[in-house]
């Protein structure tokens, strides 16, 4: 009997001083599958040193984000270098819009209206979301600051005469705010806790003017660069002058979009071609012919690749690597022209003509996670940033986010 209680004090010693470090490493993973990918790389990978070892291998990260999509490749293109973080914050961030999207229950909708009496054209999302700036058709240019927890409700700033003809695009470096408009003029803006201050106006009047359609910037260099009807594309220096430090005609009509990094300005255009400017060389790289059939009307440039929106509701996939050459090219679902792209780790978004918005994974193909209706018909711009979405068109805006962004609302 003594025999017997020892053995089993012994056993239940032993029990007791188990933990997920003594388990093999086959049924710790299949434990892993279990969790979201947040708290396997955010929480568990930090316990110990042995987590950190198991969880650092790329291939549970691959396996994972394979499983998720399992008839289509991501990413879409091969990445440039290897990333020893890349497959791990890409399964996180995959993870996280599935889930935000596919059911939506987590998402709120805030209508902001009332302010801006016209198409509102120019868009632009700040501070992790807590911020957007809208420009209008009726020329006025909006601050708004968005529910928080500190701030219950919206607070909307207004400059009436902004501009003196249609505002047609935004852009920030910081929190100066670039904003372009059919006066042939680019205005930069400071933003403080009550609103904006104008700060400088660039003109482009001249031989080469027009109005303007575009702008773009690279916050690391400081810079920014503007489109015209003319098809011009003019390219400032923050910190210097009021003049253009280079002008280049890259196209026969007008330049409809931009979209610009440390390396290269990419400039779509009616003559249905994007073309890539080296900003080093202050030279011409290459002329991309996107359709026979449809021009290019917006972008989004990524160092690995490029998501190109046409006429045609089709989205195109340039190649950096390959001297952005098309190398795929897709069926959106949209019925009319796209009027935005945007693409994160975690997701595809396109905006259109047609009053719709699509969520889909940034996949090859992309899958659609949801489709939204814009009740405000045309949808003219769209951003997207930290999960937050805003669409806008002739009425109003409309933005969605994650119901734990306001304390007010239900978790």
């Amino acid at each position: 009997m003594c025999d017997e209680s020892a053995s089993c004090a012994h056993d239940s010693e032993t029990d007791a001083q188990m933990s997920l470090l003594d388990l093999p490493i086959e049924i710790f993973l299949h434990i892993c599958s279990f969790l979201e990918a947040s708290t396997l790389a955010y929480t568990l990978s930090p316990v110990c040193k042995q987590f950190y070892l198991i969880l650092r291998d790329d291939s549970l990260w691959k396996a994972r984000v394979n499983r998720m999509w399992t008839d289509a490749s991501y990413p879409v293109l091969r990445l440039a270098k290897d990333n020893n973080l890349f497959w791990r914050l890409a399964c996180v961030a995959l993870e996280k819009q599935v889930k935000l999207w596919r059911h939506q229950e987590s998402m709120e909708k805030l209508l902001l209206t009332d302010v801006q009496y016209s198409t509102i054209d120019a868009l632009l999302l700040m501070h992790s979301g807590t911020t957007c700036i809208s420009g209008a058709r009726d020329r006025s240019l909006v601050y708004w600051k968005l529910p928080t927890q500190e701030n219950e409700r919206e607070k909307a700033a207004c400059v009436e005469q902004a501009h003196n003809g249609w505002i047609w695009d935004l852009t920030a470096i910081d929190n100066t705010i670039y904003s372009c408009s059919w006066d042939q003029s680019i205005k930069s803006w400071m933003l403080t806790n009550t609103g904006l201050v104008q700060m400088k106006t660039y003109e482009t009047r001249g031989p080469l003017g027009g109005a303007l359609l575009c702008v773009s910037s690279c916050a690391e260099q400081e810079v920014f660069a503007a489109g015209s009807y003319s098809s011009t594309v003019f390219v400032y220096d923050s910190r210097s002058g009021h003049k253009p430090i280079v002008e280049y005609h890259p196209h026969s009509r007008a330049v409809i979009k931009l979209a610009m990094n440390s390396s290269y300005i990419l400039s779509a255009s009616e003559d249905k071609k994007v073309t890539i400017w080296d900003q080093r060389a202050r030279q011409m790289l290459r002329c991309v012919n996107i359709s026979k059939n449809a021009f290019p009307m917006c972008m989004s440039m990524h160092r690995d690749w490029v998501y190109v929106g046409d006429s045609a509701a089709e989205l195109h996939v340039l190649n950096p690597k390959n001297d952005f050459a098309v190398v795929k090219s897709y069926a959106t679902g949209h019925k009319k022209g796209i009027t935005g792209v945007h693409q994160t780790r975690g997701c595809l978004i396109t905006s259109s003509t047609d009053g719709t918005v699509r969520v889909s994974s940034p996949t090859d193909p992309p899958k659609c996670l949801a489709t939204l209706t814009f009740r405000f018909g045309e949808v003219a711009s769209m951003d997207y940033l930290n999960s937050v979405l805003a669409i806008s068109g002739t009425e109003g805006i409309e933005i969605w986010r994650p119901k734990s962004m306001c304390s007010n609302k239900d978790q």
